[in-house]
């Protein structure tokens, strides 16, 4: 029986050295080669469930999610180095590597520093059952229906179940490959003061990356040409026990020293450590770990007000919040307006004004803007379940309002939130989320969060039998 074969080559993230792409090349032939006097069996893979949610949602959905994959959960996987782990998808029929992040583990349960001082749980680089995996939802692929003795052993297969999907979608590890790079999907560049993925680009200055400069984002067809935001705002206010005044402070009053940054495949974290000062003496002292994916970041930070501060100030406030740059025209929806927007026109009408008197009710704090031309964010506050101060939505659309430091004068939105009582003596934990994309037609705000933020049901399998993929000859065994 005649049959004729087509060879692809796929390196998506990839940055292969040129030896060892000519040797795939050649090990790919010879496989080639054989399978036809053998009649081997190929790869096949299973057809996708179709889902129930459009393309255009799914697509903005696969784009944004992350997955967070726990290594109790891959047992086969627990004492293997990282290095010496690779992630591989079924793509059209194709086998190929697609970008992962191993993180170690320390003992508060963050990604582990050594510049932090948190003990490292387990051991470095090596899998540990406490340990993360992380990969995208958009980079998981159809299951191997069959397959023959070749080149590379499968360690194991994951399954990943879509809870909105229905859909089974799917990853396999081996530990026989090694040496692929992959290119970043998030990249900070500290001299510089860059923050970058495919979708945005972030300016900060380069000794103080919470002071940010323009942002502009790919998909954005609008008339505001410039940054589409001014900056990113803290504010604290305290009253002063002995003249019974109120004083604030800003970003000018904030010293940010950045002790780390964690670049890989899938995320970049940097910690960094702030204080806030007041008549040169440190207040407050924030530590801080900004995750940035590829159109997400979010912002943790612990607070820490001394209680030698209390004999000082009283009742400490504090307001996060994103100013944005002459988006008029936008629409702003929020917890507490869900389904009739507000709109940006640089005036603060009767409704907007409204919204200043809610406060966080079971932890719905999210707020949304589209700006109709292929920007939209979305964000959100999240507190500790145990934190009972109240929590009101910080909104001011007046584009000849000048609220300083900012680079263009009026707030065209400026959007956050106000924490009305930071605990003295204690630590106070809050993160800060904002997720971005071109448009969420057709669902809601919190249909479209919901979604990104789903966590599928994830099982795995040993695997003992070796798949057709070639590799570079000093990994083969």
């Amino acid at each position: 029986m005649n049959t004729t074969r087509i060879i692809k080559t796929r390196f998506a993230h990839l940055c292969v050295k040129p030896a060892h792409l000519a040797y795939c090349l050649l090990v790919s032939c010879l496989a080639l080669s054989m399978s036809q006097t053998t009649h081997a069996k190929t790869i096949q893979a299973t057809t996708p469930v179709k889902t129930a949610i459009t393309s255009q949602l799914a697509s903005q959905v696969e784009d944004q999610q992350i997955i967070e994959l726990k290594a109790i959960e891959l047992p086969e996987l627990v004492d293997k180095s990282f290095e010496k782990l690779t992630l591989l998808a079924v793509k059209n029929g194709l086998l190929i590597p697609v970008p992962h992040q191993f993180e170690d583990v320390d003992e508060k349960g963050e990604s582990w520093f050594k510049e932090d001082g948190t003990p490292l749980l387990g051991r470095e680089g090596v899998v540990d059952p406490h340990d993360s995996l992380f990969f995208r939802y958009a980079d998981t692929g159809q299951r191997i229906d069959a397959f023959n003795s070749g080149f590379t052993r499968i360690t194991a297969e994951i399954q990943v179940l879509s809870s909105q999907t229905n859909e089974i979608r799917y990853l396999y590890v081996s530990d026989q490959l090694t040496g692929f790079q992959y290119k970043p999907l998030t990249q900070y560049d500290q001299k510089a003061g860059i923050i970058k993925s495919d979708y945005f680009t972030l300016h900060t200055k380069p000794e103080d990356f919470l002071s940010w400069n323009d942002f502009t984002y790919s998909s954005y067809q609008g008339e505001q040409q410039n940054s589409l935001l001014d900056t990113l705002k803290f504010r604290m206010a305290a009253g002063v026990l002995f003249n019974s005044a109120t004083i604030t402070l800003d970003n000018n009053d904030i010293k940010t020293e950045v002790l780390a940054v964690k670049q890989g495949p899938i995320r970049t974290i940097i910690l960094a450590k702030s204080h806030l000062t007041f008549a040169a003496i440190p207040v407050v002292f924030l530590d801080i770990r900004f995750n940035v994916f590829p159109q997400q970041f979010n912002i943790a930070v612990n607070v820490e007000v001394p209680a030698i501060i209390s004999t000082v100030l009283s009742n400490p406030q504090a307001t996060i919040s994103i100013d944005g740059n002459n988006l008029l025209g936008s629409d702003i929806l929020t917890a507490f307006n869900p389904s009739i927007p507000t709109k940006v026109d640089g005036h603060m009408s009767e409704r907007e004004k409204m919204l200043l008197s809610q406060t966080v009710d079971n932890g719905e704090s999210w707020v949304w803007l589209g700006t109709n031309a292929g920007f939209d964010i979305y964000t959100e506050l999240h507190v500790p379940s145990n934190f009972k101060a109240p929590i009101s939505l910080h909104y001011v659309d007046d584009l000849s309002l000048e609220e300083k430091p900012e680079r263009f004068v009026g707030q065209g939105p400026n959007i956050g939130y106000k924490i009305h009582q930071i605990p003295i003596n204690d630590t106070f934990r809050f993160r800060f989320d904002a997720y971005f994309s071109d448009t969420i037609n057709g669902v809601t705000p919190q249909e479209f969060a919901f979604r990104i933020k789903d966590i599928p049901a994830v099982a795995s399998q040993p695997i003992a039998d070796e798949f057709n993929i070639a590799q570079d000859a000093t990994n083969a065994n």
